[in-house]
């Protein structure tokens, strides 16, 4: 596999574990060529610690793109952001992998997914829930078939957050953030256990009055999935209890002959009734993927400019997770059930092949005609 250049957008916050824990890994196939990030402080913090000289540290994104030779950009910066760097990267045809979410809005996703289809710019989001050995073992109990089809699925987040532990001041106060920032990883699993996209979606979000947080931290909601499963999300930031927290939520799937979980142990179980009050509950073995999570991600974004399959978090599909998210938002707003079907069909996005198995009926492609879109940002973006 061949050694690609790349510039990198951030260098603070998150960007800092890229740079401490991901790259390296990939540093036979990852040469960081110029790093771009408004703080100082953290631009040197993270060029020093990358050996990049004072000529390849950019506080400018613009400059940074025009001064760098470079085959594909990492975009790890605030979703607010994301537009400037994809418009930026796009304008010199460079492939990219963002974190998660692809903006912060809907209109603005759309816009980019657009963009780079339109240029033919392989874009892939970082959603590195599926990716997880405690999520792919859960998911192949259902892929298999044995507890027959899915009735629904309930999910729990669950932290013991403040404001100097919630991953960023900004989370507290910028409006829905925990939604966009947070859930999406949340929306995206029900879709990957269900087997399907959203139909509907309704919520509720409140701010008890102990909260530290600018904005609600607590919320329910319930999904219709276009396959008629229906999922139950419990979300709460304010846990002074049983912790459910990153990658230790719990998620319970009825199904046709048992239930699957997995909770904060990590253990996949399933639980079936035999009849007169016996339940029979067995432990899975867990499945032990060389790469999980990011790496595995950036693996399959690698592989994929070398020719390889579209990683399954491609832009393509995780508009998809997009627009739940971004209903989950108007659901809340509006205190209405938003018809995230409909969103799509509005949208006129482009088919896109399930990456889904276990689904009670076969996914329905909602629209087919692609739509030409303006190459300028919304307004204030």
């Amino acid at each position: 596999m061949s050694t690609r250049r790349v510039l990198l957008i951030g260098a603070g916050g998150f960007a800092s574990i890229w740079i401490d824990r991901f790259l390296p890994v990939f540093a036979d196939r990852l040469h960081v060529t110029g790093l771009v990030d408004v703080n100082t402080e953290a631009l040197a913090r993270a060029g020093d610690a990358l050996g990049m000289s004072d000529s390849q540290r950019f506080t400018e994104m613009e400059e940074g793109f025009a001064r760098t030779a470079a085959d594909c950009c990492i975009i790890v910066v605030q979703p607010f952001l994301r537009w400037r760097a994809v418009n930026l990267a796009v304008s010199r045809g460079l492939p990219i992998i963002a974190e998660k979410p692809i903006a912060d809005s809907w209109e603005t996703s759309l816009e980019i997914l657009h963009l780079t289809r339109a240029a033919g710019i392989k874009t892939v989001i970082v959603q590195n829930y599926p990716y997880t050995n405690r999520i792919r073992t859960l998911k192949g109990v259902l892929d298999k078939g044995s507890l027959g089809r899915t009735n629904y699925i309930a999910g729990r987040f669950a932290a013991d957050f403040t404001i100097d532990s919630a991953g960023g001041a900004f989370r507290h106060q910028v409006p829905y953030a925990m939604l966009f920032e947070g859930a999406v990883h949340h929306f995206d699993q029900f879709r990957n256990l269900a087997g399907a996209d959203a139909a509907l979606i309704s919520g509720h979000q409140w701010n008890p009055p102990w909260s530290t947080f600018g904005n609600p931290p607590t919320a329910v909601f319930q999904i219709e999935m276009a396959n008629g499963v229906v999922c139950q999300f419990e979300l709460n930031h304010l846990a002074r209890g049983a912790q459910n927290g990153w990658h230790h939520e719990c998620y319970r799937v009825e199904c046709e002959h048992g239930v699957v979980t997995v909770g904060a142990d990590d253990i996949v179980r399933v639980s079936e009734h035999l009849g007169d009050g016996r339940l029979k509950v067995t432990d899975v073995a867990p499945v032990q993927a060389e790469r999980e999570g990011h790496l595995a991600v950036i693996d399959e974004f690698l592989r994929w400019l070398d020719g390889g399959p579209a990683p399954m978090t491609a832009i393509d599909d995780n508009i998809y997770t997009a627009a739940l998210t971004f209903a989950a938002v108007e659901a809340v707003r509006t205190k209405q059930t938003i018809d995230v079907a409909a969103m799509i069909t509005a949208a006129e996005l482009p088919p896109v092949a399930p990456r889904f198995a276990n689904t009670a009926e076969p996914l329905e492609v909602l629209a087919t005609k692609p739509k030409s879109r303006r190459s300028k940002p919304p307004q204030e973006r």
